[in-house]
């Protein structure tokens, strides 16, 4: 319907302004024409965008809901990132298909047959020209539609790779800061962003190219409709008014093909988003109710849920379960009965496949044989690995159980965590608080309490508390079924931490990035592009005025000429515009990346700085710098022009450029009330909600909490959908604006035309149609400007932050042994200091083992050692090679050849292997390994083995036997004194203690120093 109304419009104004301009028309009716199609242009821009917000809202649910019914196998195996992208930059990429190719295609199907049936009427001739040259632009759009395919599939896979790889090495950070290989990182997010341009470039390079297709076609037809009109009015076979009607009209017959064929290739990522979300299964059955619910090879199994053997309840049955990994069953035909009331601990080495029997239990794993017997919507789990997705310790209870237990929170030695937040959480504390996660649920009526290795980090007194809790679970009737390689005597000893407040973290400055060369490169071929398009409009407006007094023939070639170079110099030189701000963009994008990839620092890389806030930059800087510059240019030529024409008119031609590229842009922002920029940190909030919802999901869905969550990221995209909606008004207000202006500056100069050289008249009428399409760019690059301001700000605020020193390595002075004089440290943005006033000494080749509780400042220890926080007091001397095994081995989803390179980049297949042999493993190299796919114990190996490799003088080690079996953890133990270097060795274990030369016990921030008793 709009667009057919804007048909009727266009016609109306074209004859109006014919009239105005040769035969003293109406201007009343010109400018009435002029306000319909400024109201329906705002009207089809504003629905248009309204409609991407729905389906992107949907098709987002549809991704994160298969994903979640799949289950967290399926999740790691498609990598929570590469998920994350696809649900929303990948979806964001729709926004183009609904704006702008739709939009096209409906007035493709509408504008032309209207348009050209009045050109038919009025002017057979160049009607049979327009039927003859119209299809070509569809021919050709489809057959460069297909080449470029198979491009846009490459530019998606290469998106999602580089956000995979940049979540990897933003999680690894640390131990690649530890062994000197973040720099040399640099190098890989420089490929990797390499990659990815080149990808993109070479799709558009061929997209632009059919836009340059199109754009000559449509151009050079409208020179061939121009130059015909011309040669007949020399001869007197058309009028002037029919003349300058259908030359007004005859680019509007190409322009929705041409505009629905370039929109076309910029909606094909969108497109291709669409088909990968096609691509995940669905879900076979419904999730909705997992008890009973069987991982037995597919045959179905009855619930636990009133099962008896011999008359007893069962809490948990396996029998012969057998599931296949890395070449091998593991486990392999294991079988158990856990009744309620009973411990059943696992005890079998590491690698065994403890882990993998949980993950059945759970029903994230399907098995290759055997069969499982539980309730799972009883189930209450602790796994080796937590992860939160609440913000603080109370959030994320609340989230999980419902409720905050102060009770069992205080069983666990956890409840004075309860205000803290998650990422403050040391790795201890973090076990406490998902063992409490657990334990609320038992207390709340779960009958089957699963646990992996609760205990791995916790020093011996908090151990023997959570062991009392959990026996105390299954007295109260639960079956609890326990993976641990340590036997913890019960105990009732109470330990108490000091909580550390912190800062709330200031705002980022909004700064605005500089235009680069290339950027004004590209401004200024955007210049000559658009002055190409007025020059064509004009000069084929002298054309056909001139021919009307019928001249010579040759006295119009000159002319003629200038119409035919002209139409070719704007298509050429659009393409050239487009090809030099594209990669203008992605080049500044990409030395941004590197740049901040340089600047993170352990504790404070944030991967939406790195992947989000980069990507919003190079998105907007070509959008939001360059089409101001543009419209100064052509806006400043065209005025000129006028002016020397008339005064008049050139006034009134300066003054619509001056109010269309101001007051335009003022409404566009105004009107939407800030939408664009509450809709950028909208968009950054739910990247951040989906990817914590993928990568939290094997907890969330074991407590049923992931329907909160979704729902709660649900609330978040209609929010979302709503202020996309209320932006796209704003833009529409703006765009009807730029065409009221421009139709008062035509009215105008039809109203001036009277009174100039009848030759020039028709180009005072038509020239300032040709100023549209530069002044509409310049709304949606204020709308934009705010969110590019704050995206760039959070950026520079990191290089500031690095430039200032933060936790600089730099700090650490070289010695031969580990030597700490009077030193204060506290991490970033907390108020409290972790430890105070430490004076440690440890001569080369010590033996040191760090005890005290969990949470109390360890960790914090080894960070001031390893440069990743300094020391507000004191000094901190140490060798200048360290190597380090930390808590969590930090693996990257890669093979295990280049995990252990990391230690040593020289290190050949022989030294490698020759490293794992020494921590009992055997591996191939080229097994891919990562965060889940190997046992806690094998990952912790490989850890110690990387650090085995790099060739140090300090060894420091972060709990390396947590994981381990005793036999596995005592061999470690051997290999570890037999090392020529100063060890360091962070352990709750006393017989790990015993062991080392010397004792460090860390104790509300201070550290004491002895021999182990």
């Amino acid at each position: 319907m709009l667009a057919a109304l804007s048909s009727g419009a266009l016609v109306f104004q074209a004859v109006t302004l014919a009239s105005a301009l040769v035969a003293g028309g109406s201007l009343w009716l010109l400018a009435g024409a002029v306000v319909a199609r400024a109201v329906l242009a705002w009207a089809t821009e504003t629905v248009a965008a309204r409609a991407a917000a729905g389906a992107k809202e949907e098709l987002r649910a549809a991704v994160l809901d298969r994903a979640l019914g799949l289950g967290p196998a399926w999740i790691v195996s498609r990598g929570p990132a590469e998920l994350a992208v696809l649900a929303t930059k990948g979806l964001d990429a729709l926004d183009a298909y609904f704006t702008k190719y739709l939009p096209a295609l409906v007035t493709t199907a509408v504008v032309p047959v209207l348009v050209g049936g009045w050109i038919l009427w009025t002017d057979p001739t160049s009607a049979v020209l327009i039927a003859v040259t119209l299809p070509l632009i569809p021919m050709f759009a489809i057959l460069i539609g297909k080449f470029t395919s198979a491009r846009v599939a490459a530019a998606a896979t290469a998106l999602e790779r580089l956000s995979g790889r940049l979540a990897e090495l933003v999680r690894a950070l640390p131990v690649l800061t530890a062994f000197g290989r973040a720099s040399a990182q640099a190098r890989a997010v420089a490929e990797v962003g390499e990659r990815y341009r080149k990808a993109t470039m070479g799709t558009l390079r061929v997209a632009f190219l059919s836009a340059l297709v199109l754009e000559v076609a449509a151009s050079l037809s409208v020179a061939l409709i121009a130059v015909g009109i011309g040669l007949r009015l020399v001869s007197g076979e058309l009028t002037l008014l029919t003349g300058l009607v259908v030359l007004i009209l005859a680019p509007e017959c190409y322009l929705p093909l041409r505009a629905a064929g370039a929109a076309h290739h910029a909606s094909e990522d969108g497109v291709e988003a669409v088909r990968r979300v096609a691509e995940i299964p669905e879900v076979p059955r419904s999730r909705g109710s997992r008890a009973g619910r069987s991982a037995g090879g597919g045959r179905s199994v009855a619930a636990a849920r009133g099962r008896a053997v011999d008359g007893r309840p069962v809490g948990i049955e396996v029998r012969n379960l057998r599931v296949r990994r890395r070449g091998r069953f593991a486990p392999d035909g294991i079988s158990l009965v856990v009744w309620p009331g009973e411990v059943h601990r696992l005890d079998a080495p590491s690698g065994a496949g403890k882990s993998t029997l949980f993950d059945v239990l759970l029903g994230y794993v399907e098995p290759d044989g055997g069969e499982v017997v539980l309730d799972r919507d009883a189930v209450a789990w602790v796994p080796q690995r937590p992860a939160f997705a609440g913000r603080t310790v109370a959030d994320e209870l609340e989230l999980t159980t419902g409720r905050v237990d102060r009770d069992v929170l205080a069983s666990v030695a956890a409840d004075h965590l309860v205000d803290r937040r998650i990422v403050e959480l040391s790795t201890g504390e973090r076990q406490r608080v998902a063992i409490a996660r657990a334990l609320t649920r038992v207390k709340d009526g779960s009958t089957i309490l699963l646990l992996d290795e609760p205990t791995a980090h916790l020093d011996p007194a908090t151990a023997a508390l959570v062991m009392t809790a959990i026996q105390g679970a299954a007295d109260g009737g639960a079956a609890v079924l326990l993976s641990t390689h340590r036997i913890v005597e019960q105990g009732d000893d109470s330990l108490s931490a000091t909580a550390v407040e912190h800062e709330v973290g200031r705002a980022s400055a909004p700064r605005t990035p500089r235009p680069t060369g290339r950027v004004l490169a590209g401004a200024a071929l955007g210049i000559a592009a658009s002055a190409s398009g007025v020059a064509l409009t004009a000069v084929a407006a002298y054309l056909i005025a001139k021919a009307a007094t019928q001249p010579p023939i040759l006295t119009l070639s000159v002319l003629v000429v200038g119409v035919r170079t002209f139409a070719l110099s704007k298509g050429v030189l659009r393409y050239l515009e487009r090809l030099v701000s594209h990669d203008a963009a992605f080049r500044f994008a990409e030395d941004l990346r590197v740049r901040l990839w340089r600047s993170l620092r352990p504790g404070r890389a944030e991967l939406t700085r790195l992947v989000d806030d980069v990507d919003t930059v190079r998105d907007l800087v070509p959008r939001v710098l360059q089409p101001p510059l543009v419209a100064a240019g052509v806006g400043l030529a065209t005025t000129v022009l006028f002016a020397l024409i008339d005064p008049w008119a050139g006034v009134a031609v300066g003054l619509a450029v001056l109010l269309g590229g101001t007051l335009a842009p003022l409404v566009a922002v105004v009107a939407e009330r800030r939408a664009s920029t509450v809709l950028a940190r909208g968009r950054r909030q739910v990247s951040e909600e989906v990817l914590t919802l993928l990568t939290a999901a094997p907890d969330l869905i074991a407590f049923g909490a992931d329907r909160e969550v979704r729902a709660r990221l649900a609330a978040h995209d209609a929010e979302l959908a709503r202020m996309a909606r209320r932006q796209a008004w704003g833009a529409g207000a703006a765009t009807g604006l730029v065409h009221l202006l421009l139709g008062g500056a035509i009215v105008a100069c039809s109203a001036i035309a009277a009174g100039v050289d009848p030759l020039l008249a028709p180009l005072l009428g038509l020239v300032p149609l040709a100023l549209a399409e530069v002044l509409g760019a310049l709304p949606a690059a204020a709308q934009h400007r705010q969110a590019l301001r704050e995206a760039y700000g959070r950026i520079v605020e990191q290089f500031n932050d690095s430039a200032q020193g933060i936790v600089e390595r730099s700090i650490v002075e070289q010695s031969d042994g580990v030597v700490l004089e009077g030193v204060t440290a506290r991490w970033p943005g907390a108020t409290r200091p972790v430890l105070e006033q430490v004076s440690l000494t440890a001569p080369a080749g010590t033996k040191v083992a760090v005890v005290g509780p969990s949470g109390v400042g360890k960790s914090t220890l080894f960070a001031l050692l390893l440069g990743f926080v300094q020391p507000t007091e004191g000094t901190v001397r140490r060798p200048a090679r360290v190597a380090w095994c930390p808590q969590e081995p930090m693996l990257v989803s890669t093979t295990l050849r280049e995990n252990l390179r990391i230690g040593d980049p020289a290190a050949d297949d022989d030294r490698m292997r020759d490293a794992l042999a020494q921590v009992g493993l055997d591996l191939d190299l080229d097994t891919v390994v990562g965060p889940t796919l190997l046992s806690g114990g094998e990952a912790q190996r490989v850890a110690l083995a990387r650090a085995l490799l790099h060739d140090a003088d300090v060894l420091l080690l972060d709990e390396p036997t947590a994981h381990l079996d005793e036999v596995s953890a005592r061999r470690l133990l051997d290999l570890v004194d037999r090392l020529d270097r100063t060890v360091v060795h962070i352990t709750h274990r006393p017989d790990e203690a015993r062991r080392a030369d010397v004792v460090w016990e860390v104790s509300r921030g201070r550290v004491g120093v002895g021999a182990y008793r």
